[in-house]
């Protein structure tokens, strides 16, 4: 418990001097679908600068303990540690400067992780697997971009470059609460994120152009994504592109509180790194270098309506994958369906919503085709809490509760059935490419079984002033078949206390 009496100690010494500084409290595990203002707010830390500019500092601190009792390795496999307890901080501190429609953001951040395990399955022998040390750290350049909007006189555009982060399904972001909450939570950074979940994250260099109107947005970008996730070293660039154009619905007097969205992704991967699929192993060392080329097109559509004494929601997508994985002809699918509804008017505001979301595998290991759908660089713990598993080959049904009774509380749980589409394929876990060479994703064979597991997880949320933020998340899954032929014990908890300064 070494990383708990650290927490304990460092939320009282950091959260104390603070109660001076204000600013949004950017957590990606914030689970209120609706934010409300909250006490001790101040004005933002601006000031007036040369050039009739306008600059504000803007510094972020993350401090998290995670604990993991992973599914026991099977008695056949080498002894690993799968109870353990580790630390993390990531620290960020950025100046952003403004003039008239021109913006410029550079930000730095510092990365620490102490009592990594060296011996251990789950999240923590990840961390251990790309940098080699018990105790990390790391310093990075973030972000540094310039936008401008309107640039030369061209109303309705926007562009930006630099190193910057980009969510995929963010390109034109609602307003609606509901809608606001879906499109972050259960659509953006399903197929491209920065992974700030992780202590590290991921940024993208490169640009991105937008157009938009009253109802409807064009965004453009090519990046080339860096380092990170589970990197601490991550200022260097991947041997890996990615680019896409996508055409975005807003909400409008028109359409009321609906957003949709086209669009089309493409991933290339140089790396020499020996991919991870369902063939042989000889087969994939054989494609070592091996170029692949993936086009992903589809869309989504969500709409709220108030019904009776609250709001219903709906949303839908739908994706089609095409190209080269390696030597293999590539195509897959993948799709999700959910619906809510929330009572507006009587105490906490409950809201529920249920869905499923799949997305292929692949069949046969020996022939020339690859059917497993590619998640490309996804901020995937929004999908997989307890993240032993990804939307990869993977079809998740789910009922989830939000509640809300206070605007500084917010409480969420979930329940997941989790299988396999293909018991010939693996179950995924990861979330996408970390460095050159390590390909990014991990997997365990079924041997033709598709139960994966029952899972529940709950996160509660306090947000005490508008600067401070406080996550608690516990998970437990009930391994079925596929875990069950894998590891000798079936079930397994992952959770994490956090703390999260923002002003």
């Amino acid at each position: 418990m070494h990383a708990f009496r650290c927490l304990a100690a460092l939320v009282v010494v950091f959260a104390a001097p603070v109660a001076a500084q204000v600013g949004p409290s950017p957590s990606p595990s914030a689970t209120a679908p609706s934010p409300a203002p909250l006490p001790l707010a101040i004005p933002p830390l601006t000031a007036k600068g040369p050039y009739d500019t306008t600059l504000r500092l803007e510094v972020v601190n993350r401090l998290r303990g995670e604990f993991v009792g992973w599914f026991d390795p099977a008695s056949t496999a080498p002894a690993h540690n799968s109870r353990y307890d580790f630390i993390g901080n990531k620290f960020q501190v950025g100046a952003r400067a403004t003039r008239g429609s021109y913006e410029m953001f550079v930000q730095f951040q510092d990365s620490t992780l102490g009592y990594v395990p060296d011996d251990a399955v789950g999240i923590g022998s990840t961390y251990y697997a790309n940098t080699r040390r018990s105790l990390q750290n790391g310093a990075i350049l973030r972000n540094a971009w310039l936008g401008a909007k309107a640039p030369f006189g061209l109303t309705g555009f926007s562009l930006k470059a630099g190193r910057l982060l980009y969510s995929d399904a963010m390109d034109a972001p609602a307003t609606h609460p509901t809608l606001k909450w879906i499109q972050l939570s259960r659509l953006s950074q399903r197929l491209i994120g920065p992974f700030d979940y992780t202590h590290v994250g991921r940024s993208f260099d490169g640009g991105q152009i937008a157009y938009d109107t009253d109802m409807l947005n064009v965004t453009g970008f090519g990046f080339v994504p860096t380092y990170g996730g589970f990197e601490v070293d991550a200022n260097r660039e991947l041997d890996i592109r990615v680019g896409g154009v996508a055409l975005n619905l807003k909400e409008s007097p028109a359409v009321g509180p609906t957003i949709a969205r086209l669009f089309w992704y493409y991933y290339g991967d140089d790396r020499d790194v020996v991919f991870l699929d369902n063939r042989p192993l000889p087969a994939r060392e054989a494609d070592r270098g091996e170029e692949t080329h993936l086009h992903t097109i589809g869309g989504h559509l969500v709409r709220a309506q108030m019904l009776g004494p609250g709001i219903a929601d709906g949303m839908a997508y739908a994706f089609g994958q095409f190209g080269d994985w390696q030597s293999l002809d590539h195509q897959a699918w993948a799709y999700g369906a959910e619906v809510g509804y929330r009572l507006t008017d009587i105490w906490a505001k409950p809201w529920t919503r249920i869905g499923i979301n799949s997305a292929s595998g692949d069949n046969s290991p020996s022939d020339n085709d690859h059917n497993t759908f590619f998640q490309m660089l996804p901020t995937a713990w929004l999908y997989a809490q307890f993240p032993f598993y990804n939307m990869m080959n993977n079809q998740d049904v789910f009922v989830q509760w939000i509640f809300e009774p206070h605007p500084m509380l917010s409480w969420r749980l979930d329940g997941h059935w989790l299988r396999l589409n293909s018991g010939k394929d693996l179950a995924y876990f990861g979330g996408g490419a970390t460095k050159d060479d390590f390909f990014g994703y991990g997997g365990v064979a079924p041997n033709g079984r598709n139960e994966l597991a029952y899972l529940v997880h709950t996160m509660l949320t306090i947000r005490p002033t508008a600067f401070l933020t406080f996550n608690a998340l516990y998970a437990h899954a009930w391994g079925q078949g596929v875990i069950n032929q894998a590891f000798a014990d079936a079930g397994g908890d992952y959770g994490f206390l956090e703390a999260v300064v923002a002003f």
